[in-house]
């Protein structure tokens, strides 16, 4: 359990320099805020312990673009996955015997490049976003009204883009989040006197949308791919519960399950490290490492926990209403994208993806079902990058050569992003 920890409240979140950035005397380019940002109606500066951390990295005019709010998924596990690395403004790596050892990198292709990027660490008790136990939330639901909240504090502290087009998108679990927040905005919005965000898109990443008929999935998806024989998939079909049956291939094809073309994720070790740094505590206005506020995992074991009896909840229904604009009256219609990586072998295979689409009805959905599949081809029109399938509202684009971390696999998912949604410019 995190105590609970007495720290001043910030007011001034500007980020200026980063330990073992790579730039003349560490500073930051562009312009990049940090701190944390209330889970509650109070718009006023709080300590960590009572708002989640977040980190804003702008592009160019950064008051005149769109920000892309990124998440990663678990439930509970850290953000900080995309921002260090997946999509984020830098790599991280270590270099023993330097100091500091920790080294960061601009990335090539980042998606603050294109437009800003904003991470939320949440839920509360995720890595930095430090909370007591028992202060973490108890429903998906809440903790995402808690983040909503936490958002709509941020955008009062920077009104200055509080108007720009907001694009949500995260991977995996983030199939339940980003619905989840996305209705939230939706029903803001039509409240008298509320704040009106401008919401362009959700996109939906190898994403737990619909998790049974996602799960029903993965044999077929194995066998298709040589993981598993016939008589391994008739096996495991009759004998293994669905929750359980890529535990087994795993077992059985010695695959990783993320990115079958791959052997492993990328550490997050660096990250880390990086994490329990002073020096990067006192950069982004997060408070000293000490008893209650030092990093020990990637995720959250108690969120994990909380959520367990929802985590194989279906959301899919959520989408349908963002697609029809029925989440309340006077909401406006949304536009879906959806993503997947064809090497992700784990619950959020292609196959599922496709399942729990095909099951969608309603105006938006009959639209994309009688949609073409195209080729979505590399910006010099010589690579066949993947197949998008475009139905007006809703979307779908299998990566080729991509994983369940596909915006890490394909860096060009950024500009695919900003062009469906009509949103891109001259880079």
């Amino acid at each position: 359990m995190k105590d609970r920890m007495p720290v001043s409240a910030i007011t001034d979140d500007r980020v200026l320099t980063l330990p073992g950035l790579k730039t003349s005397g560490h500073k930051v380019e562009g312009v990049q805020f940090a701190g944390y940002s209330p889970v509650t109606g109070s718009a006023n500066p709080v300590g960590p312990d009572e708002g989640l951390f977040y980190w804003f990295a702008g592009t160019g005019d950064y008051a005149k673009r769109p920000t892309i709010i990124w998440t990663n998924g678990g439930p509970g596990s850290s953000s900080f996955w995309g921002f260090f690395l997946e999509n984020g403004p830098y790599e991280i790596s270590m270099v023993e015997g330097t100091d500091p050892a920790m080294v960061l990198t601009p990335r090539a292709h980042a998606w603050n490049q294109y437009a800003n990027y904003l991470v939320f660490e949440h839920p509360l008790t995720v890595t930095i976003s430090f909370a007591r136990d028992e202060d973490a939330p108890k429903t998906v639901e809440q903790g995402m009204e808690q983040y909503y909240q936490s958002l709509l504090n941020f955008l009062t502290k920077h009104p200055e883009i509080a108007k720009n087009p907001i694009v949500l998108a995260g991977e995996s679990y983030a199939g339940t989040y980003l619905p989840l927040l996305a209705k939230l905005i939706v029903e803001g919005n039509t409240k008298p006197g509320g704040a009106k965000l401008n919401l362009c898109g959700t996109v939906l990443l190898d994403a737990w949308v619909d998790p049974w008929v996602q799960m029903a999935t993965n044999t077929a998806y194995a066998f298709n791919h040589g993981l598993i024989s016939a008589e391994q998939k008739e096996i495991l079909d009759k004998n293994v519960s669905l929750p359980t049956v890529n535990f087994e291939i795993e077992t059985l094809s010695g695959c990783y399950m993320a990115n079958i073309a791959q052997t492993a994720d990328p550490s997050f070790d660096p990250v880390m490290k990086y994490l329990n740094d002073d020096d990067f505590r006192k950069a982004v206005h997060a408070p000293a490492v000490g008893p209650g506020t030092t990093v020990t995992q990637n995720w959250s074991e108690v969120v994990s926990k909380n959520y367990t009896p929802q985590v194989n909840d279906s959301f899919a229904h959520i989408v349908k209403e963002l697609l029809e604009g029925t989440v309340i009256e006077g909401g406006a219609k949304q536009r879906i994208l959806v993503i997947s990586g064809l090497n992700d072998a784990k619950d959020c295979n292609f196959l599922g993806t496709g399942e729990w689409l095909n099951k969608l009805d309603g105006i938006a959905a009959a639209e994309f079902k009688m949609a073409v599949t195209k080729q979505w081809r590399s910006p010099d029109n010589k690579q066949v990058l993947g197949f998008e399938q475009n139905g007006g509202l809703l979307s779908w684009l299998k990566v080729l050569n991509a994983g369940h971390l596909a915006v890490l696999d394909q860096p060009l998912l950024i500009q695919y992003i900003l062009d469906a949604l009509g949103l891109s410019v001259n880079h």
